[in-house]
């Protein structure tokens, strides 16, 4: 019957598959010719503050005007991690507007030169494509005079400030910074903070870096600064810029800066707390539905410096890059290109300008289409007569970008002086110029006995290992000859085992384990041993892989200073909550076993934060540290009002009041702040784990216990522990994995940029994979933690691991 059975069903699955591609078959011979030169065109783009509603608009209308043409165009928040996984495949769209290591995609030949197609005419047939743009907006991405990038929406860094604050005290625009520090002191003594500047986004403050050195320096030096050249950052003119940021930051900040994300720095701006608001023209978009009523918001430039080179009416700008990649069809690339033409055509630009209430890079989009919100950065760039914008970090040299993140940092806390900043940068630009120039390929040996140590104690934990597997495997003889499980074989007796419980026979074994075998072996084991195989090698992800041996490993284990900073990173997260979530669930669970009221509903409370996942957890946690407005600080601030009206003045409810405006999320702050976050999250399953495993303990041990006249603690100490040892090992190994490949929190929590002294394995190599694409580096990163966790692992569960008792 069986074999009867296997080829009806083989048959019936042929003939199924015969049926659909007949079918398949027939369709395409109805759609004729037509659907065959029909093209669509896949176009991912970044889904920010500026949604991708127009887009989409401008996607149907294109297709309504190209009946033969079909455009998938979608969006997502996280595009550009998205389609940082896709350049390393090699699978490329047609299109895409987002951050990508352009400049290496250029080189590697992987974008459209689209400089005939400019030189040729616009949508409207008007004048060249080149020309509707507004000045200088082009120039980004132009390399050796061929242009590889287009623009349609141009923002600008700029100051906001309240209108109806600055009439109701006299107060004017400043134009110089002299004045803007002047008056910042009068702001003060009104009683208001002068500036929202968000410390977990504290790469916003590098606009006033920008500004002060592109015045004092002028566009030549500005152009120099970005391709590296020796000497600009210990220039006077860069330390003083540095210097004015300095002082923006230890004198002029709202209290509770360092904690603030971009969102909490804007809203304490519209809450009345501050004067001004550091942010980029999106900002009216992104917090529309934020913005009292009524509430009169005023736009200005940066100030300048009285002897500033620069034009004072420059604009710092970003626009948003539309480029296209090469395909093998022409025909496909022209019609790719003919959509970015008609993206850029007035009407679409005009709409995209009315709609988002955000500028073009368009021209002729007069002030007229914007909301009253808009109309002061509207005019600030009508009355523009020059633009200057800088790279995104991910473009800035490998390593360049950390050593900029940690030094704004101690120059934002007063730890540095900006001389030391520029001295840091320029050692790092140094560094730099020199791997772009030379082959390096030598170990600085800045950590040798770090590195040794961490190798000898890999070596020595696998070898503990190994050790106690083969003694698991081979156990010891008795002086009779026999192992331990045969003796306890003998004191039982021979046992009876059913013939359909015996061991299976070798193709019947196959057919159960051999399919999921086969899926974890091409979706596990094969990148794993392709990650391995990475790591050996020097690989931007672009351009072909160069062989290194195990130059990664030993630049990891004995230069890097981000490295063990990152593991002592993972350590403590490794360690503390072990310590304090495993005694908090076993407490937990033993009064939940013992039947404690309300035990049910306490199972789905503990619970519930594990439904949640890491990334919403830690957005929820991120809202709750807000400084101002977070339910942390509120509550303590709250809870020590309320004790200092009932008792009086004494240092509990002066500490509580202390919490007003807290910045948990501050650096030197934020491992602790995750502290609680991992009891949160972690508590639930552990004790379900626990708890689960003292149901199933025989109730007999206690009641002899409770004939002997143990008590609760006994009882739990001596019977419970010891009998769900192993669950606790296991638990245990769970929070020590959970702890080395922590991410998300980390990474949501320091605004995507943590500094060096913050990073922990995974972001650091995230970073590494995806902002500096050094991919051998990451890899072996991700190898280094596959071996911690590896042999962490096996020793904990060895070394919890209860041994089977001799009779």
């Amino acid at each position: 019957m069986r074999p009867l059975v296997v080829r009806t069903i083989l048959a019936l699955f042929v003939a199924c598959a015969l049926g659909a591609a007949r079918a398949g078959a027939q369709t395409g011979d109805a759609a004729g010719p037509a659907a065959a030169s029909s093209v669509e065109l896949e176009i991912p783009i970044f889904a920010g503050g500026l949604g991708v509603t127009v887009f989409e608009e401008t996607a149907r209308l294109f297709e309504a005007a190209h009946p033969d043409t079909r455009i998938h165009l979608y969006g997502d928040p996280r595009m550009h991690e998205k389609m940082r996984v896709r350049v390393l495949d090699g699978s490329f769209p047609d299109a895409t507007y987002c951050e990508l290591p352009w400049t290496n995609l250029i080189r590697a030949g992987r974008v459209v030169d689209l400089t005939p197609y400019l030189d040729g005419p616009d949508w409207e047939g008007a004048g060249p494509w080149r020309d509707s743009f507004l000045p200088g907006v082009l120039d980004t991405w132009t390399i050796d005079g061929r242009t590889y990038g287009i623009p349609l929406e141009q923002s600008c860094w700029t100051l906001f400030y309240n209108k109806r604050l600055f009439r109701e005290h006299g107060w004017t625009p400043p134009r110089t910074w002299d004045a803007f520090f002047s008056l910042c002191e009068e702001i003060k003594a009104a009683g208001f903070a002068p500036l929202a500047l968000p410390g977990v986004y504290l790469r916003y403050g590098d606009a006033i870096l920008r500004a002060a050195f592109y015045n004092l320096a002028g566009p030549e030096t500005w152009r120099a600064y970005h391709e590296l050249a020796p000497g600009l950052r210990t220039d006077p003119r860069f330390v003083r810029a540095a210097g004015v940021f300095q002082r923006v930051t230890r004198e002029n900040l709202v209290a509770g800066w360092e904690g603030m994300t971009h969102t909490a720095a804007q809203r304490a701006f519209l809450q009345g707390r501050t004067a001004f608001v550091l942010s980029g023209s999106w900002f009216v978009s992104e917090m529309r539905s934020s913005i009292p009523a009524g509430f009169e918001l005023g736009s200005m430039n940066f100030p300048v410096f009285a002897e500033g080179v620069g034009d004072p009416t420059a604009l710092q700008t970003g626009s948003g890059y539309f480029f296209a990649f090469t395909h093998q069809d022409p025909g496909r690339v022209r019609r790719t290109v003919d959509f970015l033409r008609f993206m850029t055509s007035q009407a679409r630009a005009r709409a995209f300008a009315r709609q988002l209430d955000a500028p073009v890079a368009v021209r002729g989009v007069g002030g007229d289409v914007f909301s009253p919100l808009m109309r002061d950065t509207a005019e600030m760039f009508a009355s523009a007569r020059a633009t200057y914008s800088a790279p995104p970090n991910m473009l800035l040299p490998p390593g360049m970008g950390q050593t900029l993140v940690d030094a704004r940092n101690e120059l934002a806390r007063g730890r540095i002086t900006p001389g030391e900043f520029g001295a840091r940068l320029e050692a790092a630009a140094a560094a730099a110029r020199t791997r772009r120039d030379e082959d390096r390929r030598q170990v600085a040996m800045l950590h040798p006995v770090l590195g040794s140590a961490f190798l000898l104690a890999m070596l020595a934990a696998f070898a503990w290992t190994a050790r106690g597997v083969v003694r698991r495997i081979w156990p010891q003889r008795t002086p009779e000859g026999h192992g331990a499980a045969g003796k306890r074989g003998t004191d039982r007796g021979p046992e009876t085992v059913a013939p359909w419980f015996g061991p299976l026979r070798g193709r019947f074994a196959a057919g159960f384990v051999g399919p999921a075998l086969l899926l974890f072996a091409a979706l596990v084991l094969a990148p794993g041993l392709a990650s391995f195989a990475w790591a050996l090698t020097d690989w931007n992800g672009i351009n072909e892989r160069e062989w290194v041996g195990l130059f990664n490993f030993r630049w990891l284990l004995f230069e890097s200073d981000v490295f063990w900073r990152s593991l002592g990173n993972n350590l403590v997260l490794m360690l503390a909550p072990a310590a304090i979530v495993v005694p908090i669930a076993l407490v937990l669970a033993a009064l939940i076993s013992r039947g404690v009221a309300g035990a049910g509903l306490f199972r789905a409370c503990f619970l519930f934060p594990n439904i949640l996942g890491g990334v919403a957890a830690s957005l929820i946690w991120l809202n709750a540290y807000d400084p101002a407005n977070g339910f942390i600080n509120s509550t303590l601030t709250e809870a020590g009002q309320w004790l200092q009206g009932v008792s009086g003045e004494w240092w509990l409810p002066r500490w509580l009041i202390g919490f007003d405006s807290f910045a948990w999320l501050s650096p030197e702050r934020l491992y602790l702040a995750l502290i609680p976050i991992y009891i949160w999250l972690m508590v639930g399953f552990n004790l379900v784990l626990y708890l689960a495993a003292m149901e199933g303990i025989d109730p007999q041990h206690y009641e002899a216990a409770e004939l002997d006249g143990a008590g609760r603690t006994t009882q739990f100490l001596r019977i419970t522990l010891p009998m769900i040892r192993e669950v606790i090992a296991i638990s245990v190994v769970f929070i020590v994995i959970g702890g080395l490949n922590t991410f998300e929190m980390v990474w949501l929590l320091t605004g995507q940029d943590p500094l060096g002294n913050s990073h922990v394995l995974a972001t650091w190599m995230v970073a590494t994979m995806f902002h500096d694409f050094q991919v051998g580096r990451a890899t072996a990163i991700a190898v280094v933690m596959f071996v911690v966790v590896l042999a962490g692992s096996a020793v904990t569960l060895l070394a919890t691991r209860r041994e089977e008792a001799e009779p």
